[in-house]
């Protein structure tokens, strides 16, 4: 509305600048952490002869270098484009671990960050996603200023109250945070309602469970694109071996996160129910399914776990008649 309020009049303007223009500024003045080195790590790395065309292409044409030329500073993108060239050269990994530049480069988390969930995965006998979560769960814990690299801190706030702002630092908010963020995400993905979920927050809003609400649909996402990181790079890892089979566990962790489930099972069930029936509901139907679903392969596709609920379903059916 107060957009609205300002475009409706016809002699109003709206002076609109490239977020990138800051951004470039910190990186300069030599500021990494933040939404700087959430830039830092999405640019171009040096090419193959060392070079920096991939970032110069990039930033050369952004918003904020168009601008800059339009004032005659061409001095400004030059400076811009060498100091983060650097920042990013500072960065660069080992010629062997290339394929960490690239996920970097596609997710925005730091090299060594995910240099670290790739050691938490180098084992995956007898996975189960309650297992993967908690590795992951403990890695943030022992380095809580990872959380602010995997999720967006705002989303983070929105979870808590004035206490969670005042705090001092993000190694302080994210250490606040992480059990609060752990007890939602192991009751979401048990199916419990959001009643329950809401419950354990430090100051539960019962009456609309507003914080459980926040979590589903701001930080469930975030979560699960952490827990999808792992399958990313164990596939960016295996591509030149010609083997990019997954387990069954990384390969669903990412949407078993997002729908609130705690095994491929529990998850194929909730996807052949469908969006109509409930989440709460879809455990249930699972719970009368389960001893009638026949164990799968380790490594077996999510449409081969389909097929195995579906046939349990089948099988309901006609003990029922």
């Amino acid at each position: 509305m107060k957009l609205q309020s300002i475009f409706s009049q016809s002699d109003q303007c709206l002076e609109i600048d490239d977020p990138l223009t800051s951004l470039l500024d910190s990186i300069h003045a030599g500021v990494r952490d933040g939404m700087p080195l959430y830039l830092l790590n999405r640019l171009p790395p040096a090419g193959d002869d060392g070079g920096d065309a991939s970032m110069r292409n990039l930033v050369s044409r952004s918003f904020g270098a168009f601008r800059a030329r339009q004032r005659s500073e061409v001095a400004w993108v030059e400076s811009r484009i060498e100091s983060a060239f650097k920042a990013r050269s500072e960065q660069e990994t080992k010629e062997t671990e290339k394929w960490l530049d690239g996920v970097a480069g596609l997710t925005g988390v730091p090299v060594e960050s995910l240099r670290e969930i790739v050691g938490l995965f180098a084992d995956n006998d007898g996975l189960t996603i309650p297992i993967a979560v908690a590795r992951l769960l403990s890695w943030l814990k022992a380095k809580p200023l990872r959380l602010m690299e995997v999720v967006r801190p705002e989303n983070v706030a929105g979870l808590f109250g004035g206490e969670y702002e005042k705090l001092a630092s993000d190694e302080e908010r994210a250490i606040y945070a992480l059990p609060v963020i752990e007890d939602f995400l192991k009751l979401w993905m048990a199916g419990e309602p959001l009643k329950d979920v809401e419950a354990t927050h430090p100051k539960p809003d019962m009456g609309a469970c507003s914080h459980a609400r926040h979590f589903v649909l701001r930080l469930v996402p975030d979560l699960a694109f952490l827990v999808g990181l792992p399958a990313r790079l164990l596939s960016a890892a295996a591509a030149d071996k010609g083997d990019a089979s997954l387990p069954t566990v990384l390969a669903t962790l990412s949407s078993a996160v997002r729908e609130g489930c705690d095994s491929p099972e529990v998850l194929a069930v909730r996807i052949d129910v469908g969006r109509m029936v409930s989440r709460v509901a879809a455990r249930r139907i699972y719970a009368e399914r389960a001893p009638h679903i026949v164990a799968g392969s380790a490594k077996e596709t999510f449409e081969e776990t389909l097929q195995r609920v579906r046939t349990a379903s089948g099988l309901v059916l006609l003990l029922e008649l």
